[in-house]
């Protein structure tokens, strides 16, 4: 056969593969296109500036500066975070370097990433680089000396309290001085007269990195991150933040919103490392001093880690006392043979916090925490905390500030069925279990929905007793990989979205239709989170939706070219709702100094067709954090409620007769004498 034969027979077979490939692509396209069509006629598609995120821990709503529109924040391990300020003409803007609040205020742009800095300075260039494959996220230390022999001779040291690995060197002279890992630093030694690149590989996330430049190399001679920031001396610390979730609060009354943040802390083995090294592992609490300007006062009010590997975070006025108090969950962490207790930091009259969750019942050790919802469940008008952990449904009830245990039932699965279950962190189970909390069946009393790829759970409330369901019964899905309470059409009943299946509309007999609005593929994730918030102010909720796919579920004509990246990418979708037409009604409320939220309060809505009850703080859509405080209402055809009651936080309780719909109402709680507020326990179930 002559070469020009086999070259056209490979031409033709090339020709054939490609149009094979496109023929399978356009398939399924088509088919994941056929999968969600049901939601263009009433949602429309709304791209937020993050369209994509990598190792995404959280995603949530939050009014920051107090505006009344709605932004949206991230949190993203050791990866840069997102804060997008909504603008008010349907735009955003990313604030969280610029106002300091991302992983270092110094050197924005440290954060872990995929994507390597532009070399095109003469320089030292210094930065984390993410490396994936087989399911775990590596990293790599970069040190890259580009065209630095023209800046005269130098050297530098880098010292750490881990275990350092050189993965690759291309130029440098380096020397590792041994240590007793991790009493003491590992000291890496290195210069060179030449373009040079070298990879380090650490054995411990987040631990502070302290790098000493001598010689000839001036500081703004140094690239520090992917926005290439010089530092102030050429002695400095970067260090990878690995945040986790955000509790947001008017701390200091200035009608902004302040941030508690909690992080990892090294997999559970903080407590082995030297004082130095555990003070530098903290969860921080950003204080705004003015508008973009933040200060970290954790250490100063009295937060401690105390090896807490923190996860879910919750601010709560568990105490009535008109301060929030803020409750930490710390996961139980395999490598490590000791108990994480969790944390509940009482804010005392000073503005101080002391952590009181021995004291009062609440460390919660016996067990392992997936999710949490603070709920007044059984409406005696103090919180209660509803868990779902490894052994299955907890009510710690509130009796005067101390909580007792009550075990609620199970589902279809608890994750102590699956032996060696209980310490695994990876993203299939770190989303499973979200509790979403509403009075579903209009009955007066907060019921709860958990969501689970092995087995979901309906937990009904009855007078402050759950009863724990098979979703089913009442049409709702069996599993999931994400879902949340809302009323999509704005009906006045309480309607469900869930993760892939998409929205669920309640009937009036409190069963639920599938409707295929919002429907994603059945087969494609791993976990999900979505937010539902008025985004527009346009009286409909609207939906933030984030999903981890799974590359390894795809049907290979679905995606014939995987990444080993693909696992640690999240896609953000938005959509406006634009098909409800009923009417509404929104609240905004705003209590005394101490709990400006209004945390812990209650409005019931009463309209023809029946009562809608919210609770201020226990409808959030994010899986680990806390800032969703706006309280929404169906009316229905109703241009008006009939009833609006408030139980505020002290207790007192506010009726309002004839509201008006179709607007959001911002409402202050009135002071009254401490004589005149009822008492915690009295509560209104009878009013």
């Amino acid at each position: 056969m002559h070469l020009h034969q086999l070259s056209q027979e490979s031409n033709m077979r090339g020709k054939k593969w490609a149009f094979s490939v496109l023929i399978f692509f356009v398939f399924g396209v088509t088919a994941l296109g056929l999968q969600c069509d049901g939601s263009s006629s009433w949602f429309a598609e709304y791209p937020l500036p993050l369209r994509e995120d990598h190792k995404l821990f959280d995603v949530g709503v939050v009014d920051v500066n107090g505006d009344k529109l709605l932004d949206i924040y991230t949190s993203n391990h050791n990866f840069r975070q997102a804060l997008l300020i909504a603008d008010g003409n349907g735009g955003y803007r990313d604030m969280i370097d610029e106002w300091g609040l991302g992983h270092s205020q110094e050197f924005p742009g440290v954060e872990l990433s995929f994507v390597a800095p532009k070399v095109d300075k003469a320089g030292l260039y210094i930065y984390w680089l993410g490396v994936g494959g087989n399911e775990e996220l590596g990293h790599h230390v970069i040190i890259h000396a580009h065209k630095t022999s023209e800046l005269g001779e130098w050297r530098g040291d880098l010292r750490i309290n881990a275990p350092v690995d050189v993965h690759e060197n291309d130029g440098f002279d380096i020397d590792i001085e041994p240590q007793s890992f991790p009493r003491s630093e590992t000291t890496v030694r290195f210069s060179t007269s030449q373009d040079a690149m070298l990879k380090l590989k650490l054995t411990a996330w987040g631990l502070p990195i302290n790098f000493d430049i001598q010689g000839a190399m001036a500081p703004d001679q140094i690239y520090v991150g992917n926005r290439k920031k010089t530092p102030h001396s050429t002695r400095f610390t970067i260090a990878l933040q690995d945040r986790h979730g955000l509790a947001w609060a008017d701390y200091n009354d200035d009608g902004r919103m302040d941030v508690f943040t909690n992080r990892g802390a090294l997999s559970g083995t903080l407590m082995h490392y030297p004082e130095n090294v555990q003070r530098s592992v903290k969860d921080v609490f950003f204080v705004s001093e003015q508008q973009g300007t933040y200060k970290e006062i954790g250490e100063e009010v009295g937060i401690a880690k105390r090896g807490c590997s923190g996860r879910h975070i919750k601010w709560v006025d568990y105490n009535q006392d008109g301060l929030l108090d803020l409750y930490v969950n710390c996961q139980d962490r395999g490598r490590v043979e000791r108990e994480f207790p969790n944390q509940l930091y009482r804010q005392s009259s000073d503005r101080q916090f002391v952590d009181v969750a021995a004291e009062v019942g609440l460390t919660i050790t016996d067990h392992q925490v997936i999710d949490f919802a603070w709920l007044d469940a059984d409406a005696d008008g103090d919180p209660d905390l509803l868990t779902t952990t490894d052994k299955g449904f907890f009510l710690y009830r509130n009796q005067a500030g101390r909580f007792s245990q009550e075990f609620m039932g199970r589902g279809r699965f608890a994750r102590e069925d699956k032996p060696g279950l209980r310490y695994v962190t990876l993203d299939y189970w770190n989303f499973d279990g979200k509790l979403t909390v509403a009075d579903y069946d209009a009955d007066g009393d907060l019921d709860a929905f958990s969501v689970s790829k092995q087995g979901s759970t309906l937990l009904v409330n009855d007078q402050g007793k759950y009863t724990a369901l098979d979703p089913v019964s009442v049409g709702l899905p069996a599993e999931g990989v994400g879902g949340n309470w809302v009323d999509y059409d704005n009906d006045g009943l309480t309607d469900f979205h869930a993760v892939p299946e998409g929205l669920f509309r309640q009937l009036p007999n409190h069963k639920f239709e599938a409707t295929n609005l919002l429907a994603l593929p059945s087969h494609l994730y791993l976990a999900a989170i979505s937010n539902w918030a008025d985004l527009d102010n346009d009286g409909t909720r609207d939906v933030v939706i984030a999903v981890n796919e799974n590359p390894s579920l795809w049907r290979w004509w679905e995606k014939p070219f995987k990444s080993p990246m693909d696992i640690f990418k999240w896609e953000i979708l938005s959509y406006r709702n634009k098909g409800a037409d009923n009417h509404w009604l929104q609240f905004l409320l705003e209590g005394h100094s101490g709990n400006r939220e209004a945390i812990g309060a209650q409005v019931t809505v009463v309209t023809p067709r029946g009562q809608q009850v919210m609770e201020v703080g226990s409808s959030e859509g994010s899986f680990f954090s806390h800032g969703h405080y706006r309280l929404y209402f169906g009316l229905g055809e109703h241009e008006t409620a009939d009833t609006v009651r408030i139980r505020w936080p002290d207790g007192r309780v506010q009726e309002m007769h004839s509201v008006p719909g179709d607007k959001l109402l911002t409402l202050k709680q009135k002071t009254l004498p401490h004589s005149e507020r009822q008492p915690s326990g009295s509560g209104d179930r009878d009013k």
